[in-house]
């Protein structure tokens, strides 16, 4: 059993499908304190928003997507893209990547295809000059936050959202 991890292209996009409808099944688990902000869309749904974002990120050469294949069948990936760094309160750098999704299969979860991901993505961003790696954890999403510690992320900013009635 030997795992690949390739980059893929826009047209090849929808092979992440099952991926990302599965990470969505985990949010809606582990996020139902959110719906008091509405009910959460259907796996389809949310895919099709979610594909139409890859589609316009791949578009674009700051972003890049790899997925993890085990005997050529996709087990994960990451869909990740650079963009200007911030200027707030801490330097950040000119250029910062973003991880915009980590997806693992949940019976794979644990076997190190997360961790061989992550450095490849932290090989790419290094690579196109990034000084500092973030992402975005759903809240409730602790194993989520105990895997990206592990990999030195730190928490950063916390997002609230509220309803307007």
């Amino acid at each position: 059993m030997s795992m690949q991890i390739t980059r893929i292209d826009s047209c090849r996009i929808d092979l992440l499908a099952p991926l990302w409808k599965s990470l969505h099944r985990h949010h809606t688990d582990v996020a139902a304190h959110l719906e008091p902000l509405g009910a959460p869309l259907s796996p389809d749904a949310s895919w099709d928003n979610r594909r139409v974002k890859y589609a316009q990120w791949l578009a674009s050469p700051d972003a890049f997507a790899l997925v993890a294949e085990i005997d050529g069948e996709p087990v994960a990936y990451a869909m990740a893209r650079v963009k200007a760094g911030g200027r707030g309160s801490w330097e950040r750098g000119a250029k910062t990547g973003v991880l915009e999704t980590l997806s693992v299969e949940p019976g794979r979860r644990g076997a190190g295809i997360g961790t061989r991901l992550m450095d490849a993505v932290r090989a790419e961003f290094a690579a196109r000059g990034a000084g500092h790696f973030e992402l975005d954890v759903i809240a409730g999403n602790e194993s989520a936050v105990r895997f990206y510690a592990r990999h030195g992320f730190v928490p950063y900013v916390t997002t609230m959202v509220s309803r307007i009635e």
